[in-house]
């Protein structure tokens, strides 16, 4: 079956995660992806470890299934080839600090003079308005701003950032839902339209105690392992560093876990009768749980108790064990991506796999392109000859400086 969105062409000018990841899950199910990169260095998520022969392994899960074309933006013929691409294409997709794309008339504003339909995508790290626009800024900035780097960590401890980098993939979210709206409204309409994504801002939509804050005029922070208004939701220890995760906040969670830990008096305690008091009383919640839990030399044992009695509760694991799990290969939550072809030895990578799963429409990771790969299939096809694409290559080639 053709795949959804087979026929749509995306030019890509985005770098490091959030845009390219965006659209590279347009490339998954189907679209015509051509990154424009950087002569000579590309991509700065090809330089980022780790590296299997001398190759990010990053950059291939940000950019499996594209094309790759360098180009100059401030080479004027660079940028006549470039409207041509445009003239041609659904979406275009960036991610430079704002006023960069117009610095090379290849802005949303300049771009719908050839090409009046188009999709616009611009994705940065405080967006287009406002007084944070012309901020410079990454994954962490964004989280510094939202509020959400404030609320990890111990109470009595200095913030935490998140152990990936959150605002990016949530950002990478967010662009691909707003360019697959665009498209269906030009389906409906004939219209493009423009697109901004900010880093911050979707960060801002998930902090669920901004409108404790903001309404309320509360200053929620950190509350360490344990959630600030729900309990029992947060990690709990055992003997000898063992922890695991209780999620038993509901009254009917929280009668479970009181029959598996063999305390039904605890449903009569009236500091634990309501998931507010219980979450007002946490230390003493904590000591009752902990103290069960280590009764067990295993904290299996005990995890294996509350899941035979239905409680939400779950092992911490760490990511080499979540990356050997059979279960997620054989449900295709991990999966084997084919390198490029400059790749001498791995064969393939073992990898995050499609996250939503389609009945009729299934997603297809394929391989990332080497820098330039298809600079003669691209730039041939609107009007350059193989000896000016040589030609121009020699020229940026000492133009532009390899890490």
């Amino acid at each position: 079956m053709k795949k959804v969105f087979e026929g749509i062409r995306v030019i890509d000018f985005s770098n490091n995660l959030a845009g390219p990841c965006s659209a590279s899950m347009l490339t998954d199910m189907g679209a015509e992806v051509i990154k424009i990169e950087r002569p000579v260095t590309g991509d700065d998520s090809r330089g980022i470890a780790p590296r299997v022969e001398g190759q990010s392994l990053q950059f291939i899960w940000f950019n499996r299934g594209k094309k790759s074309v360098e180009l100059a933006l401030n080479d004027p013929e660079s940028q006549e080839i470039l409207f041509k691409m445009i003239a041609d294409a659904d979406i275009v997709l960036e991610s430079f600090r704002p006023g960069t794309m117009k610095k090379y008339n290849l802005d949303y504003a300049s771009v719908v003079k050839v090409n009046p339909n188009i999709i616009y995508c611009s994705v940065s790290a405080c967006g287009q308005t406002g007084a944070y626009s012309g901020k410079p800024g990454f994954d962490v900035i964004a989280q510094g701003m939202s509020g959400l780097m404030d609320l990890n960590g111990d109470p009595d401890g200095d913030p935490v950032k998140a152990g990936v980098t959150i605002g990016d993939y949530v950002g990478s979210f967010n662009a691909y839902s707003a360019m697959v709206t665009a498209l269906y409204y030009r389906q409906l309409t004939g219209e493009g339209q423009y697109i901004d994504v900010s880093l911050l801002d979707g960060l801002i939509s998930c902090n669920s105690t901004l409108e404790n804050a903001a309404t309320l005029g509360a200053k929620p922070t950190r509350s360490g392992r344990h959630h600030s208004t729900m309990a029992p939701y947060g990690i709990y220890r055992g003997k000898n560093g063992q922890s695991v995760i209780v999620a038993a906040f509901t009254v009917s969670q929280w009668t479970k876990l009181c029959g598996a830990m063999g305390r039904p008096e605890l449903l009569d305690d009236p500091r634990f009768a309501s998931v507010v008091l219980r979450a007002k009383n946490i230390k003493d919640l904590e000591m009752i749980i902990e103290e069960w839990l280590r009764s067990f030399e295993q904290i299996d044992e005990a995890i294996e108790l509350m899941e035979c009695a239905g409680v939400a509760c779950c092992k911490i694991r760490s990511t080499y064990e979540v990356a050997n799990d059979h279960v997620l290969w054989d449900c295709g939550s991990l999966v084997e991506i084919p390198t490029q072809p400059s790749f001498k030895e791995l064969k393939a990578i073992k990898a995050r796999g499609p996250w939503i799963k389609y009945s009729k429409t299934p997603a297809e990771m394929l391989r990332a392109p080497d820098l330039g790969e298809h600079n003669y299939e691209i730039l041939g096809k609107y009007g350059w000859s193989k000896e000016k694409i040589d030609e121009k290559e020699a020229a940026w080639s000492s133009g532009f400086k390899k890490e």
